[in-house]
C-alpha cells in the first residue's frame, strides 16, 4: 500500500516538471555553414542556428565579429563578413558563445534564457532552476563597411523599379542592375556616389 501511495506521489510529481528536464536526449550542437566568396565569409543559416539555441541571431553576430576581429552585416538569416574565415573557425566560435551565453554551467543543459535583474544580467535555467550572471558582449554597433568598386556583394532586394532591384543596408542605398525580383542577390559594385551603390547582377541567391 506504502509502495502504491509511493509511485502515485512520484507519478505526480514527474508530471509537474518542465519538459526540458523530462528530456534526456543529448543536446546536438547547431552546425554554422559558411563559405568564402572572394573577400567576404558569407555564413548562410545564422538565422537558424540562432532559433535553435533559442538567442537573438544579431547578438551572436556581434559575438562573432568580436572574436573574429572584424565587421559585417546581417540580414535576417546570413552574415555577411568582411574577411575569410574558415568553417571551422567560425564553428569554434559559435561554439564559445554556447559555452557563455546558453548552455547552463550547473547542470549542461541548452534549456535557459538570458535575464535582466538590476541591470545585471543572468543565465536562467529552466531545467535545473540555477541563476548565473554572465557578462555581456561589449562590442560598438555593427559596422556596415562601404564596399569597393569591383567587388562581389549579396544583398536583400525588398523592390523593383523598372529594370532595377532596389536594396538597403545600413545607410546605403544599393541598386542592382537587371533584376527582375526580390530576394537575394549576388552583384559586382560597378559604382558608388556618396551613399549609392551601384552593382550588376551576377545571379539570385537561394
Amino acid at each position: 500500500m506504502q509502495r502504491e501511495r509511493y509511485l502515485q506521489l512520484l507519478e505526480r510529481a514527474y508530471a509537474q516538471l518542465p519538459e526540458t528536464v523530462k528530456e534526456h536526449s543529448r543536446f546536438i550542437i547547431p552546425t554554422v555553414i559558411s563559405r568564402i566568396q572572394g573577400k567576404i565569409t558569407v555564413i548562410t543559416n545564422l538565422g537558424d542556428v540562432s532559433k535553435a539555441v533559442n538567442r537573438d541571431p544579431e547578438m551572436i553576430a556581434k559575438f562573432l565579429m568580436k572574436e573574429l576581429g572584424t565587421s559585417g552585416m546581417f540580414d535576417g538569416q546570413q552574415l555577411i563578413l568582411k574577411g575569410q574565415f574558415r568553417q571551422s573557425q567560425i564553428q569554434s566560435k559559435y561554439e564559445s558563445f554556447l559555452a557563455q551565453f546558453v548552455i547552463c554551467p550547473e547542470c549542461g543543459k541548452p534549456d535557459t534564457k538570458i535575464i535582466k535583474e538590476d541591470r545585471i544580467s543572468f543565465l536562467k535555467c529552466e531545467a535545473c532552476g540555477s541563476k548565473n550572471p554572465i557578462g555581456g558582449i561589449r562590442v560598438t554597433k555593427i559596422k556596415i563597411e562601404k564596399p569597393e568598386v569591383g567587388e562581389e556583394i549579396i544583398v536583400p532586394i525588398t523592390r523593383i523599379e523598372g529594370n532595377n532591384g532596389i536594396a538597403h543596408v545600413g545607410n546605403y542605398r544599393i541598386i542592382v542592375r537587371n533584376v527582375k525580383e526580390e530576394g537575394k542577390v549576388k552583384a559586382r559594385v560597378t559604382e558608388i556616389v556618396g551613399n549609392e551603390i551601384y552593382a550588376e547582377y551576377i545571379k539570385t541567391v537561394k
